[in-house]
Formats: C-alpha cells, sequence, structure tokens
C-alpha cells in the first residue's frame, strides 16, 4: 500500500508542476487559466489525502503493537 501511496504522490506532484507551466503569469485572471487552476488544486487534494493515509498506516501498526 506503501509503494501505491508514493506512487499517487509522485503523479500529483508531476500534475502540479505540468500546470504551474501552463499558466499565463501575464494574466493570471483569465478563463484559460481556469483549467490549469482547478488541476493544481486537485493534485494538491490528493496529495493531502496520501498524507492521509500513510498517517493512517501508521495508526494501525501503534495499535497492533
Amino acid at each position: 500500500m506503501k509503494i501505491l501511496i508514493y506512487c499517487l504522490s509522485i503523479l500529483a506532484i508531476s500534475i502540479i508542476v505540468f500546470n504551474m507551466t501552463q499558466i499565463n503569469f501575464e494574466n493570471i485572471f483569465s478563463y484559460e487559466n481556469l483549467n490549469s487552476a482547478i488541476m493544481i488544486l486537485a493534485g494538491l487534494s490528493c496529495l493531502i489525502i496520501m498524507r492521509i493515509m500513510l498517517l493512517n498506516e501508521k495508526i494501525k501498526k501503534i495499535q497492533k503493537k
């Protein structure tokens, strides 16, 4: 499970980096940047969920001891 979490985290980071390169910073509030902004937020939320899953696994290990 840990390997899957780390792979999804790397994928989420790559999505964030790719979409950061797609944003036009000269006109940051334009409609063209909406898709990239949504994908960046989706990548960040995926990272948060993966972190929660890692913490959940650590808690399960502590409870088994």
